[in-house]
C-alpha cells in the first residue's frame, strides 16, 4: 500500500501543481484585467468563455481519450501501438482545434452577439476572442503534450512546462496591460505566448528521447480514431458543461442582475478555475495508474487508486470551502475594489462554492469510468452533471425563490449527479469482474 501511495503521489502531485499553476495564471489574467481595464472587461471575457472552453474541451477530449488508450496499450506491452495512438491524437487535435480557431478569428463580432453580449460588451468580447484564438493551437498543444508526457513517465517536465508558461503569461500580462496599454487584447496575447513557451519546453521530451514516445508521421486508423474520441467524449462533456452553464447563467444573470452581476459571476468563475483545477489535477494524476493497471487486469490496484482519488478530493474540497468562508471577501477584493460588486459576489460565492464538495467526488467518478473505457456511463454522468440537472434548476429556481436560486442551482445539480452515480452502482452486475469491482470500490470507501 505504501508503494502505491508513492506511485499515486508521483503522478498526482505534479499533475495538481501543473493544473493549479495553469489555473492561477488564468486568475492573474482576471486580476490584471479587472484592475487594469475594468469590470466590463471582466464581463467580456466571461461572455467569451463558452468559445474558449469549447476549444479546450475538444483538446481535452482527444487528449484524455488518447492518453487512456495509450496507457492501456502500454499496460498490455504494446508500446508501438501506444505511440501511434499518441500521434493520431495529435493529428485530431490539430485538425479540429485549427478549424475552431480560424472561425473564431474571422467572425469574432458575430460570435460575440450569438453569445448574448450586450452592446456595451460586444467590442471587448470580440477583441478577446480574436487574439485569444490566434493562439488556439498553442493552448491545445500545451494541454495535449503535458498529458501524454506525464503518462510517458515524465510528470515533472509536464509540471515545469506549465509553470514556465504561467510565469511568462504573468510577466507579459503586466507589460501588455499596464505598460503598453493594450487592454483586453493584450491579456489574450499574453496568455497565448505563455502557452507557446510551454509547448517549446515540452518538445524537449522528444528531443532527449526520455520515454517511450517518439514523433513521426502516424498511421491513421479509422477504428482507433473512433476509439480515442469515444473514450474521450466524457472529458469533452466534463469540459464543455461549464461553458454551457456559463452561457445559461450569463443569460439569467444579465436579465436579473445586469452587467455587475455578470462581472461578479466572472470573478466566481476565476476562483472556481483554481479550486476545480485541484480536483481535476488529482483525477488526471490517477488516470494513468487506473488505465495501466486496467490494461494489465490488476483490478485490485485499480480499486485502491480510485479510493485514494476520492478521499484526497473530498478532504481537499472541505478544506477549500472552509477557507472560502473565512477569506472569500478578501479574495474577491483582489479583482476589483467596487464595494457593491464585492458584496454581491461574496454572497453568491459562499453558496456556489459549497457545490465543490460534491463535485470533487463526481469528477473522480467520471475519470474512473473513462479510464476503464466505460464511456457510456461516463458520458451520462458528465452530461447530466453540467448540461441537464444544473440548467433545469437554474431555469426554475430564480422565478420561485428569487436570485438566490441562481446559486443554489449548481449545488442541486451536483447532488442529483451523485444520486445518479449511486443508481449506476446499484445496477452494476456484481458477477462481472469489471463492473463488480466498481460496486466493491464504492462500498469500501
Amino acid at each position: 500500500m505504501k508503494s502505491l501511495w508513492k506511485e499515486f503521489t508521483k503522478y498526482a502531485i505534479p499533475s495538481v501543481i501543473g493544473m493549479m499553476v495553469s489555473a492561477l495564471y488564468v486568475v492573474v489574467d482576471g486580476i490584471f484585467v479587472g484592475r487594469g481595464v475594468g469590470a466590463n472587461a471582466l464581463a467580456s471575457i466571461n461572455v467569451a468563455l463558452p468559445v474558449t472552453t469549447l476549444m479546450i474541451a475538444i483538446s481535452m477530449m482527444v487528449t484524455m481519450g488518447g492518453a487512456a488508450v495509450m496507457s492501456i496499450k502500454f499496460g498490455e506491452n504494446k508500446h508501438k501501438e501506444g505511440n501511434n495512438i499518441f500521434l493520431q491524437s495529435l493529428f485530431l487535435i490539430v485538425a479540429i482545434t485549427g478549424v475552431v480557431s480560424i472561425i473564431s478569428v474571422i467572425f469574432p463580432e458575430q460570435i460575440a452577439r450569438l453569445l448574448g453580449a450586450s452592446d456595451e460588451l460586444v467590442k471587448g468580447t470580440a477583441d478577446y476572442l480574436r487574439y485569444y484564438m490566434m493562439f488556439g493551437l498553442g493552448f491545445a498543444g500545451s494541454l495535449a503534450l503535458s498529458a501524454f508526457i506525464r503518462n510517458d513517465g515524465n510528470p515533472n517536465l509536464a509540471m515545469i512546462a506549465l509553470i514556465a508558461g504561467a510565469i511568462t503569461n504573468i510577466i507579459l500580462d503586466y507589460l501588455f496591460i499596464f505598460k503598453f496599454g493594450l487592454g483586453i487584447a493584450g491579456a489574450a496575447v499574453a496568455s497565448g505566448l505563455g502557452q507557446l513557451s510551454s509547448v517549446f519546453l515540452l518538445m524537449t521530451h522528444f528531443i532527449r528521447k526520455k520515454g517511450k514516445l517518439r514523433l513521426y508521421v502516424p498511421k491513421l486508423k479509422k477504428e482507433e480514431l473512433k476509439r480515442i474520441l469515444k473514450v474521450g467524449t466524457p472529458e469533452f462533456l466534463n469540459q464543455i458543461s461549464p461553458a454551457v452553464c456559463i452561457f445559461a447563467f450569463n443569460q439569467v444573470i444579465i436579465r436579473r442582475l445586469g452587467e455587475i452581476g455578470v462581472a461578479g459571476f466572472s470573478i466566481i468563475g476565476y476562483i472556481s478555475v483554481v479550486l476545480l483545477a485541484l480536483f481535476m489535477g488529482i483525477s488526471q494524476g490517477i488516470q494513468p495508474l487506473i488505465s495501466y493497471n486496467y490494461g494489465k487486469g490488476n483490478m485490485e490496484k485499480v480499486n485502491k487508486v480510485f479510493k485514494m482519488g476520492v478521499k484526497t478530493n473530498l478532504i481537499s474540497s472541505i478544506v477549500i470551502y472552509s477557507i472560502m468562508l473565512l477569506v472569500g471577501q478578501k479574495v474577491i477584493g483582489v479583482f476589483n475594489s467596487n464595494a457593491e460588486l464585492i458584496k454581491l459576489t461574496y454572497d453568491a460565492l459562499i453558496i456556489y462554492s459549497f457545490s465543490f464538495i460534491i463535485a470533487s467526488i463526481n469528477i473522480v467518478n467520471v475519470t474512473y469510468y473513462q479510464s476503464t473505457e466505460n464511456s457510456k456511463t461516463a458520458n451520462i454522468i458528465s452530461a447530466s452533471r453540467g448540461m441537464v440537472f444544473t440548467i433545469i434548476f437554474l431555469l426554475a429556481l430564480p422565478s420561485m425563490i428569487g436570485n438566490i436560486g441562481i446559486w443554489i442551482s449548481i449545488i442541486l445539480g451536483e447532488i442529483c449527479t451523485l444520486l445518479l452515480i449511486q443508481l449506476f452502482i446499484k445496477k452494476a452486475d456484481v458477477h462481472s469482474n469489471k463492473k463488480g469491482i466498481t460496486v466493491f470500490m464504492y462500498k469500501s470507501i
